[in-house]
């Protein structure tokens, strides 16, 4: 008799997307077994976090869903505001994580509990048996369809992960599907100087190394203006990592994390610029590109919102934005104290009856962005959609007269969605109402 793994999950999982290990005894008569049930651990190293307990199927198989332990370590990563001297790359611990998987399975034959746990068991890619197997999971969340990107069926492809992982010839992904854009195209995001924000990658250090990201800045005409590279610190070996991607936070950076170039990394008069890994002088990914938006009219209203891939992804609105209240008042009906010392009764029109004791209200703010084309648009459904929002508002300190930037969660955007097609739409704006995730009261009885 031998246990054989069935299906594995490959490498690198989106944790939120099923997570699943298909295992069978081979031994018809065991799985016979009064009680018989497989069994399978999931282990952070040596500590147990879960046990899961499957009876086999009619055809003797037994099917683990994983995900609901995994996911419940991992969340995800904001990388910080208003920062100075900062690292050029930094770890995001909470959107990944390394687990240990180890199978067996439990019976009571002749009336006596028996567990065999763990158990040796081959898999799929190899033949010798193992008594454990390591996967690696991050917080990646994907559609089941979604036309134009990768759905969970694609990531299920054999190796599809490494285009996120392997920096072979440049190939490497950002974890966003925002449109990658070229030196000052139309397809570029656009951003101002003073806008922070980060880009995100998976690391599989173990097999395509990366010791510094290159950030090339463009004038009008194309040319390059300036090339700065930043380190990566050597110990930082984490599979899921964040890198300054955006103007403020890109000159942000500590000299002493640059490699070759200076400060500023964007010049004021830069038409667009892009960033892209690289392992010496050979490039580990593809390249972003974002070009420089001196757009003034209206205050820009900056949203940070968690893309299905784990990552953050930033989006300007610039044209004008309204903000509302929706007010929720509750009442009591007392009383009126209008009889006089006399036994005379003073009917007045200012005697209240109705009072007040309860009101809430709802902030919103309605936002409309500048034209954009098709594959922004339908990127940004991404945003509509997603779980974990913000608006980054700026302010002034009262105290120290200093503007910041803060970032305001919002609870939901008020909005659908509908496909734009290349060969049918052109340009347009994409309107908004986000429904901020707090509430004001005012109680006064």
């Amino acid at each position: 008799m031998s246990l054989q793994v069935r299906h594995l999950p490959q490498d690198f999982r989106t944790v939120y997307n099923p997570v699943e290990v298909v295992v069978i005894e081979t031994s018809s008569l065991t799985r016979g077994y009064e009680g018989f049930a497989y069994l399978l651990d999931v282990k952070d190293g040596s500590t147990s976090v879960g046990r899961l307990r499957v009876p086999p199927t009619t055809d003797g198989f037994g099917r683990f869903d994983m995900s609901g332990i995994m996911e419940s370590y991992l969340s995800s990563d904001l990388g910080d505001l208003n920062t100075s001297n900062i690292l050029g790359m930094t770890a995001n611990a909470n959107s990944w994580k390394d687990f240990t998987i180890q199978i067996g399975w439990e019976h009571y034959n002749g009336g006596t509990y028996t567990i065999d746990m763990p158990k040796s068991f081959t898999i799929p890619e190899g033949t010798d048996p193992v008594e454990s197997v390591d996967l690696t999971v991050f917080n990646g969340s994907l559609p089941q369809y979604r036309r134009d990107i990768e759905n969970f069926f694609d990531w299920q492809e054999t190796d599809y992960f490494k285009l996120y992982t392997d920096g072979g010839s440049g190939i490497r992904r950002w974890l966003t599907h925002q449109p990658t854009g070229g030196i000052n195209s139309k397809s570029n995001l656009k951003t101002k100087l003073t806008d922070e924000g980060y880009a995100y990658f998976l690391y599989d250090h173990a097999n395509f190394e990366i010791d510094r990201y290159k950030i090339v800045s463009y004038n009008s005409a194309g040319a390059v203006q300036s090339t700065t590279e930043v380190k990566k610190p050597t110990a930082l070996t984490d599979k899921h990592i964040k890198v300054p991607a955006y103007p403020s936070t890109l000159n942000d950076i500590a000299s002493t994390e640059i490699l070759s170039g200076s400060q500023p990394i964007i010049p004021s008069n830069s038409s667009s610029y892009s960033i892209e890994l690289f392992f010496g002088s050979d490039s580990n990914s593809i390249k972003l590109f974002f070009s420089l938006d001196s757009e003034c009219r209206y205050e820009t209203r900056r949203i940070e919102f968690l893309n299905s891939l784990g990552g953050f992804d930033y989006f300007n609105f610039t044209q004008v934005s309204r903000h509302s209240e929706e007010i929720e008042r509750k009442f009591f009906k007392k009383n009126v104290d209008d009889l006089g010392a006399s036994g005379a009764i003073s009917y007045d029109i200012s005697n209240r009856e109705k009072v007040q004791y309860y009101t809430k209200s709802m902030p919103s703010l309605k936002l409309v962005s500048n034209w954009i084309s098709y594959d922004k648009f339908n990127w940004l459904l991404e945003m509509i959609e997603s779980p974990e929002i913000y608006l980054i508002d700026t302010y002034t300190n009262d105290k120290t007269g200093v503007r910041h930037n803060r970032r305001v969660p919002i609870k939901n955007i008020k909005e659908n969605w509908e496909e734009k097609r290349e060969d049918t739409d052109q340009l347009f704006n994409l309107e908004i109402n986000l429904e901020f995730g707090m509430d004001n009261f005012r109680q006064r009885f």
